[in-house]
């Protein structure tokens, strides 16, 4: 299946994502699948009960698809599918081959973000294609809300000195390429965050040769992805500073932002702490995880 996959469930932010998923499947001319899980489907259940089980849920969410074409004018091709849960697993397995999978989630507080196991988290974290997050609500009420939008679309890459960052920087050169958005390509770095530098061992060298590490390292992720925008819409950006942050930072007033995610297994997808979680938590816009 190509196209969007939207996981959606009746509250208002799956309906934003819903409406963010139009959008993006009108731009990219692609077809949209709506889907929407009932949670007393079973697999196991006869094929009468299990028709009777998932009928009301896809009629909802045909309902939901009407309404948000009504919002936006927007009308791409879309079809509503009903599916028997866990939410996650059968998100998983529907947008396996889809260009793009796309959740809505609640801004959380301090304790939220704690929380492991939400629908999105282990979406984004087992997804091998794309996952956008769209997220409603601001609990800590930090001015994000307040920034105006931008005249022209803006989008913010994270790169770094890996290949899930060359393949976040395609991807969202491939969104500018479509939309006319300009591209901010940032390059967070910290000494702690670089290799040590060829033929540095047992001394440090001066900043301004980490400095150069990284804008040398950035150039060379902007030729690996293949970029091709002009460059008045290339934006290259090398900031010093803990690399979330400095992302969410630079998201402010963005359409969206774009950042790599490395394929982890096990105990360390568990592990808080990482740039793609931290910006999920903190941006202030939509959030697409690429997975290298």
């Amino acid at each position: 299946m190509r196209g969007i996959v939207v996981g959606v469930n009746g509250s208002v932010e799956s309906d934003e994502a819903l409406d963010w998923s139009l959008r993006e499947a009108a731009s990219g001319g692609v077809p949209l699948t709506l889907v929407m899980v009932a949670a007393g489907a079973g697999k196991g259940a006869d094929a009468a009960a299990h028709e009777a089980a998932l009928a009301p849920v896809r009629e909802q969410a045909q309902v939901l698809l009407d309404a948000a074409r009504a919002r936006t004018g927007v009308d791409v091709d879309g079809t509503v599918t009903a599916l028997p849960g866990p939410a996650a697993d059968r998100l998983l397995e529907l947008g396996a081959d889809a260009d793009m999978l796309v959740l809505g989630r609640r801004r959380r507080g301090r304790l939220g973000r704690a929380v492991l196991g939400s629908v999105s988290t282990t979406v984004v974290e087992h997804a091998v294609v794309p996952v956008t997050v769209v997220r409603h609500g601001n609990p800590d009420g930090a001015p994000e809300d307040d920034v105006p939008a931008e005249a022209t679309p803006r989008i913010v890459v994270g790169v770094d000195t890996s290949a899930p960052s060359v393949a976040a920087l395609a991807h969202a050169c491939a969104v500018a390429g479509r939309t006319g958005a300009s591209i901010d390509a940032v390059f967070a770095w910290q000494i702690t965050t670089l290799a040590p530098l060829p033929g540095s061992w047992g001394w440090a060298p001066p900043i301004d040769d980490y400095e150069k590490f990284a804008t040398d390292s950035l150039a060379e992720a902007v030729r690996a992805a293949g970029v091709t925008l002009p460059p008045e819409r290339l934006n290259r950006r090398v900031v010093h500073g803990q690399a979330a942050k400095q992302l969410v930072a630079a998201a402010q007033g963005a359409e969206r932002l774009v950042v790599g995610a490395r394929g982890l297994g096990g105990f360390d997808r568990l592990l808080l702490g990482s740039v793609s979680r931290q910006v999920l938590d903190f941006a202030p816009c939509p959030v697409t995880v690429v997975r290298g």
